[in-house]
């Protein structure tokens, strides 16, 4: 909702997304989800692969192409899905869980609400989905903002070492049922 005063609505709009943001942690908590189920992504993390030394590894990644960014271009927020070192000040939905970015956050709400606008993200692109290298308070700003996409400038990146990719849990069980099979 607005007041027609932009300070009182850049207040309302930070306490919106820190109640949403404690209303998925709290309804995660409930539902028996584990807390890092609504964490922001990191780039490279892999949690569970065969071979990947164990939860919380880091791939690493490389740029594609020419250095700096290579393009600039409107991205959709819902495209948008981490980061590329871990935050624990956004969650996943980049809602802010800590009162440490109110200023920033209603800094930036406000030249969004006077008419100002805000500067291009840095992000990285990698296997169709973007992760934030700087604009993690603006991004946060659009979303509670209701935007649907931000200004960017985007680099392409490819993991080095991409983990294999899991199979799809039916597909285990036909593998261990075809197993089964064989040995009786």
């Amino acid at each position: 909702m607005r007041t027609g005063l932009v300070e009182q609505d850049v207040r309302d709009d930070f306490d919106r997304a820190r109640r949403r943001a404690n209303w998925a942690k709290m309804a995660g908590w409930l539902l028996g989800r584990p807390a890092s189920r609504n964490r922001l992504a990191v780039l490279g993390e892999v949690t569970s692969a065969p071979g990947a030394g164990g939860p919380g590894r880091r791939l690493e990644y490389e740029r594609v192409g020419r250095p700096g960014p290579t393009s600039e271009a409107v991205v959709p927020i819902s495209q948008i899905v981490g980061t590329l070192e871990p935050t624990k000040c956004f969650d996943r939905q980049f809602r802010p869980t800590s009162d440490r970015v109110r200023a920033r956050f209603q800094r930036i709400a406000t030249e969004v609400r006077s008419g100002r606008g805000m500067d291009p993200v840095e992000l990285y692109r990698c296997s169709g989905s973007y992760y934030v290298l700087d604009g993690h308070h603006r991004i946060a700003v659009a979303r509670a903002l209701g935007q649907r996409s931000v200004s960017a400038l985007v680099t392409e990146v490819r993991l080095n070492n991409p983990a294999p990719a899991c199979p799809a849990p039916e597909t285990t069980r036909k593998a261990v049922r075809l197993a089964t099979a064989a040995d009786g």
